[in-house]
């Protein structure tokens, strides 16, 4: 027994270290967060070095075991949250349609960002009357704020700039949520928050907080090996937002 669990152990703790290099390899400079495997990777080899020495205690031993298990089920409930707003849509005729920014790159929108636009444009002809907001800034490596590289996407793509709001300010999706939020004629209004899939609970959860009574959540299509990734870091970013306040 002991030596299965060692060797699940170091199988975990390399394919955690394996993992950090594709997600760093496929965004050239890694991603927001990816650190996070390296990290988890050092102590599931920790875990195996030490699951069968004697210097340990047996109190030790049953500690970190059960914390470990305690760290899973969180996870699995976690992302349980996040695995129900992956498929989400809004019923037609909604009030407003706010779009959340992502990355802007020098070339255009990131690939992120484009399937946001993507979910729009898939949805906008059920949402005839409805403002859209776009929402988000400008980070200190993007040539525009994302809320203007949105419009500009949207224009492009046949959507009358007449309807599109700027909220060009925000640097969260807390920010991004109440900023358009103070743009609206009522919070009640009904509102579909656009944004990818693995994004949409917290998004919609943190709209309730701010006062939104009428909120939808409508999921982007986000794809490929780093979806996995963005799943575990949204749950770390639930717990952040309860911690803060914002869910």
């Amino acid at each position: 027994m002991t030596r299965a669990l060692k060797a699940l152990y170091f199988a975990l703790g390399v394919a955690c270290v394996a993992y950090y290099f594709v997600l760093w390899h496929a965004s050239r400079l890694g991603l927001s967060m990816s650190l996070m495997w390296p990290a988890l990777g050092a102590v599931f080899i920790a875990c195996g070095i030490l699951c069968d020495s004697p210097r340990v205690p047996r109190w030790g031993h049953l500690a970190w075991r059960t914390a470990l298990c305690v760290a899973a089920a969180a996870l699995l409930a976690l992302e349980g949250l996040v695995i129900s707003g992956m498929s989400s849509t809004a019923p037609p005729d909604m009030d407003y349609l706010i779009v959340l920014g992502a990355r802007v790159d020098p070339d255009g929108p990131s690939p992120a960002l484009t399937r946001r636009l993507n979910a729009v444009m898939g949805c906008i002809d059920d949402h005839p009357d409805a403002v859209v907001i776009a929402s988000g800034g400008q980070g200190a490596d993007e040539p525009m704020s994302e809320a203007q590289c949105i419009k500009e996407q949207l224009i492009q793509r046949g959507v009358d700039g007449d309807r599109i709001v700027l909220e060009d300010r925000s640097a969260s999706t807390t920010q991004n949520i109440r900023f358009s939020m103070a743009l609206m004629d009522d919070p009640a209004d009904r509102t579909g928050i656009v944004t990818n899939n693995y994004h949409v609970w917290r998004a919609t959860a943190i709209a309730k907080k701010v006062g939104m009574s009428n909120v939808y959540g409508i999921a982007a299509e986000y794809t490929g090996h780093t979806r996995f990734h963005y799943m575990v870091r949204e749950a770390v970013c639930i717990v952040v937002d309860f911690l803060r306040g914002n869910l």
